[in-house]
């Protein structure tokens, strides 16, 4: 699968339900899960790529008074918007 399209199966998950995880590793497990068989390594790099096109917030976050940081990946605005947009594309080619 390419980036862009892990990317775009990315969105579209990420947009029905955040994913809330104590650890990255953990995160990355229950994307994988819900994606299908891929490494963590090529998932990394497409939440990374999300990150940084300014579609996903930076997932490490320390809630208030929380004693340790949380993996959350959830989208921005711009993701959101983009996420219904590879809805609707998918939905196209069905």
């Amino acid at each position: 699968m390419s980036t862009a399209a892990l990317r775009d199966s990315l969105l579209r998950i990420v947009f029905d339900q955040p994913i809330v995880a104590d650890t990255m590793e953990e995160g990355l497990d229950l994307l994988i899960r819900r994606l299908g068989n891929m490494s963590r390594a090529s998932l990394a790099a497409a939440v990374q790529q999300a990150v940084a096109d300014e579609l996903a917030y930076e997932p490490v976050r320390l809630p208030s008074g929380a004693l340790h940081c949380h993996w959350h990946l959830e989208l921005t605005p711009r993701g959101q918007e983009a996420a219904l947009q590879a809805r609707t594309s998918t939905s196209e080619i069905d």
